[in-house]
């Protein structure tokens, strides 16, 4: 039997290790840092990874201090926190850095499971498989998102999800921005085929419409380098554009590779003969093309209709009073229109890292986000009395507002931190804007650039991963033979098709083979 004086030591070793294996548990349960049972009167924390993608509020985002991520904390109930990186290359680059240190938050922005920033990752265990959790907390997320988007490559692998898709406010926005004050100085209509632009090209050529004394800066489609955002136009309308594939003789293939490329070649090489496109365009960086244009320097160019808010009204143009812009529906061409491949409507795709023992939490927040009055109310409108203020129970929002506009505030709340979807078009926003009128015009015009895309839900081919220079962007094959071509340094005919044989040769043939069976298969032609 033990001993009164023994028992009583012996409860106090018990105690001590009782307390120490607490202390022990929670120093390495990760719940009391970022979610789950959390503490008593503490809520849930969650640490979202994503790129700024060039917002200049996000991009001097202070996490401690920043209104935003409080006030939709205490909104939401949960205890939120952001990490910006970089945006387009740079975000690309980090992102695999980060992966590969393995040094991950709860949740992560990235362009899909499947994506080359982190090869394997499903297969790997790295991503947490979402089924269940879904089902069983995020009801209001599977309501909200279409059938489409979950039936994504980018979302889903064997029947299981294992991202949720950030969606895009509309099937479409890119449309052409032109300049409908240059357009009633010229006295012409707006332009509708090739040929009308080309007369509005030929006019703005021969004349000083910045007003500046020198007609020759002024250039009719002011293009991006690497054909970046929107400048890839005058190709659909020969046929074929260089990023969607097409079935043919029994082969799934690119557009890049197809005969009419030549048309689009001879035009865009006429185009820059005759000095319609600006002479840098090889090299016009997006800071540089942005600028540019609020200079003066075109005519026409082609981005979202969200962007017109932020960059493209009349106020950001710089000594040019009573610009107008209008936006416009791709031009009609000789064998077709449009700016914008038929699409799954996803933006990029949040992933929960299997080393997050709550993921619970961050499903919990999203439904939340999805599901809450409060949460569509500040994802449109912000904070009260700082972005907005409510008269006779009407919302009083004004977009030139020092807290809207100095540094774009606005699009922090609509869409950097906005798990959702892009809110810049929501309706309870269009119903406030001053430009909702012309933005709706845009999203028409959107929605008639729209073509089929037959390689819908079709996933990054692997034969294509390890091979960048098969895609259309910079440092591609297919870029450097159209700059060889349009700057006269290559002939149209020769230079296509050496770049389709070394095309091929590069792997392009895996390519094919490995899309035709993808595509038989999702027909059911197998």
């Amino acid at each position: 039997m033990i001993k009164r004086g023994k028992l009583k030591r012996v409860g106090t070793i018990a105690a001590i290790i009782l307390i120490l294996s607490s202390l022990l548990s929670a120093c390495g349960n990760k719940n009391n840092e970022n979610g789950g049972e959390a503490e008593a009167g503490k809520p849930p924390r969650i640490d979202f990874l994503l790129s700024h993608i060039m917002s200049p509020y996000a991009m001097q985002y202070k996490d401690d201090s920043d209104i935003y991520r409080k006030e939709l904390s205490k909104l939401s109930g949960y205890d939120l926190h952001y990490e910006f990186l970089g945006h387009g290359n740079d975000y690309t680059q980090q992102l695999t850095v980060r992966f590969a240190s393995s040094d991950l938050p709860d949740v992560i922005r990235t362009d899909s499971i499947i994506s080359t920033m982190h090869p394997g990752a499903v297969e790997k265990d790295i991503f947490t498989d979402l089924t269940p959790l879904l089902e069983k907390y995020g009801q209001n997320i599977l309501k909200n998102v279409p059938q489409s988007a979950w039936e994504s490559s980018k979302v889903s692998k064997d029947g299981k999800i294992y991202g949720i898709p950030y969606l895009s406010a509309v099937p479409a926005y890119r449309v052409v921005y032109i300049r409908q004050d240059w357009l009633d100085k010229l006295n012409l209509p707006q332009p509708k085929t090739l040929d009308d632009y080309l007369e509005f090209f030929e006019a703005v050529k021969n004349n000083d419409m910045n007003g500046n004394g020198d007609p020759s800066d002024e250039y009719g489609f002011y293009v991006r380098e690497n054909l970046d955002y929107g400048s890839d136009l005058f190709f659909k309308e020969f046929g074929v554009h260089p990023d969607e594939w097409i079935y043919r003789e029994g082969q799934f293939v690119p557009g890049l590779i197809q005969p009419e490329m030549k048309e689009s070649l001879a035009f865009w090489k006429m185009l820059y003969d005759k000095g319609y496109i600006n002479p840098n365009l090889f090299t016009n960086k997006g800071s540089d093309w942005r600028a540019g244009i609020k200079q003066g320097k075109a005519a026409m160019w082609t981005h979202d209709v969200p962007e017109y808010n932020s960059e493209w009204h009349s106020e950001l143009f710089v000594n040019e009073k009573d610009v107008k812009i209008a936006m416009l529906p791709g031009p009609v061409g000789p064998k077709g229109q449009g700016l914008t491949p038929q699409h799954e409507q996803i933006g990029y795709v949040y992933v929960i890292p299997s080393t997050n023992i709550n993921p619970e939490d961050v499903i919990k927040y999203l439904d939340w986000a999805w599901s809450s009055e409060e949460a569509e109310k500040f994802f449109a409108y912000g904070i009260e009395g700082h972005n907005y203020t409510m008269e006779e129970g009407k919302v009083k929002f004004d977009p030139t507002s020092y807290a809207n506009a100095e540094i774009d505030e606005s699009e922090m709340f609509r869409t950097v931190i906005n798990p959702r979807r892009d809110g810049r078009l929501e309706p309870l926003v269009l119903d406030v804007d001053p430009n909702a009128e012309l933005l709706k015009q845009g999203l028409e015009a959107a929605n008639q650039s729209i073509y089929k895309n037959e390689a819908l839900h079709m996933p990054v081919l692997e034969a294509m991963k390890a091979r960048p220079e098969l895609g259309r962007g910079a440092g591609t094959l297919f870029l450097d033979m159209f700059a060889k071509v349009v700057t006269g340094k290559g002939e149209i005919d020769s230079s296509f098709d050496a770049f389709v044989a070394e095309w091929k040769k590069h792997g392009g043939d895996e390519a094919i083979q490995e899309a035709t069976e993808w595509y038989k298969k999702s027909k059911g032609m197998q």
